[in-house]
């Protein structure tokens, strides 16, 4: 095994010195070391190329300040976390990365030539930028990312549960070692926005909640993501630098962006009361489904009261159903006999499963059955399937007229 891996090495090295007389010949342009703040490392596996900046607390992107996030209190992203919604999740603890790659895939052809990892030491904000020259000095790449990864308790990404994070493992496997944190727990943070916003955006696309929530406005130095693989191409292959540059402040925009929309997520999370703008009933059902009840009851009650009558109708659903499911029957049955004069066939069903089965009432039950029959056979109740309906509720009335012996 260890021949092999010395001959992947041996070929993967061969491309690289095959590539840098061509990049001379080809583009007279900087040395990326004048266009990017940073230095090469020479490491046993290979050479690497290191961006390094410290940001301070206060230092704002967007709307928000870096440090807002350390106020966050740590317990709010439990329902976002997986199975280890109960790990610790310290600022201080995680790390927030972000990878480039030559592709979209995610087989052993798509290589990860940058990563950016960003972490809280001290009173700063600390962003590394690693990256690889050429495919052959990627297992330096990996060395020391895998460094700051195993020095970390977390992972934060966007769309990094589904890409980021699986295609590092996949590297690292295919160099023989194994990955450097285990992936849990990892706050992909495009779960929470699309729990809190998915119906109020058109996009929840990092950039789209750049400029819609987060008041981050790029330069002209970004680039779009699809480009991004072709200019890492041209680097290898012409030694065009200068767009590398680009590249750099795109991955550590990102990182950047990531850690003011956590800030932003935890608060919102955190004081849902003071939270306009986000889907109450979905962060709700978030908070419900990891047994944070409380939370959720009051996730549902604001949505209740939103002006939007779409909301307040779903989230008083969630609220009734969710008392029910509790044992506050009464709460849920007041909540229910607010809505019999709405077109919603809900509250009748539950009102008489209440009189039925646990009041022991069925002549109450079968007259609230009646009525809803009635209500939609004159249209004033609307349901995907008026129908079904009808024969869901003629079979609740039959069953409660035999008991009655009617």
């Amino acid at each position: 095994m260890e021949t092999l891996l010395a001959k992947l090495r041996q070929t993967l090295r061969g491309r690289s010195a095959e590539s840098a007389p061509l990049a001379g010949r080809v583009h007279r342009e900087p040395p990326l070391e004048e266009l990017v703040e940073g230095r090469w490392l020479t490491l046993p596996e290979g050479r690497c190329f290191l961006a390094e900046k410290a940001f301070a607390l206060d230092q704002p992107h967007g709307v928000h300040r870096l440090g807002d996030l350390l106020a966050v209190p740590h317990e709010v992203w439990a329902p976002f976390l997986g199975g280890r919604g109960d790990a610790p999740f310290d600022p201080y603890e995680i790390v927030f990365f972000d990878v480039e790659t030559t592709g979209l895939g995610r087989g052993a052809g798509t290589y990860c030539f940058l990563v950016g990892i960003g972490r809280f030491e001290g009173e700063t904000f600390r962003l590394r930028q690693y990256f690889m020259p050429d495919f052959g000095e990627e297992e330096a790449l990996l060395e020391l990312a895998a460094r700051d990864f195993a020095a970390s308790s977390g992972l934060v990404s966007f769309n990094g549960r589904q890409f980021d994070w699986p295609l590092l493992e996949t590297r690292y496997t295919l160099w023989r070692r194994p990955p450097p944190h285990p992936g849990e727990p990892h706050l992909d943070l495009l779960l929470p926005a699309r729990r809190l916003w998915r119906s109020k955006l058109p996009s929840c696309a990092l950039s789209a909640l750049e400029r819609d929530m987060l008041g981050v406005m790029r330069t002209e130095e970004d680039v779009p993501g699809y480009l991004i693989p072709e200019l890492y191409s041209d680097y290898v292959s012409r030694g065009r630098t200068r767009p590398m540059a680009n590249v750099f402040y795109h991955n550590a925009t990102d990182l950047l962006s990531m850690v003011t929309l956590a800030a932003r997520i935890g608060h919102l999370i955190a004081q849902p009361t003071e939270s306009p703008g986000c889907d109450f009933v979905s962060l709700g059902r978030a908070y419900a489904s990891q047994g944070h009840h409380e939370r959720a009851l009051e996730a549902f009650r604001r949505a209740a009261n939103s002006t939007d009558r779409q909301e307040a109708a779903q989230g008083r659903r969630e609220l009734g159903l969710l008392l029910k499911r509790l044992g506050r029957f009464d709460e849920a049955m007041a909540i229910w006999w607010a809505e019999l004069e709405g077109n919603d066939v809900h509250p009748y069903i539950e009102l008489a499963k209440q009189f039925e089965h646990r009041l022991k009432d069925p002549a109450s039950a079968r007259q609230l059955v009646l009525r809803a029959i009635e209500r939609l056979k004159w249209g004033e109740i609307a349901c995907a399937d008026p129908d079904r309906t009808f024969q869901d509720l003629s079979y609740r009335l039959a069953r409660l007229e035999r008991h009655l012996g009617k």
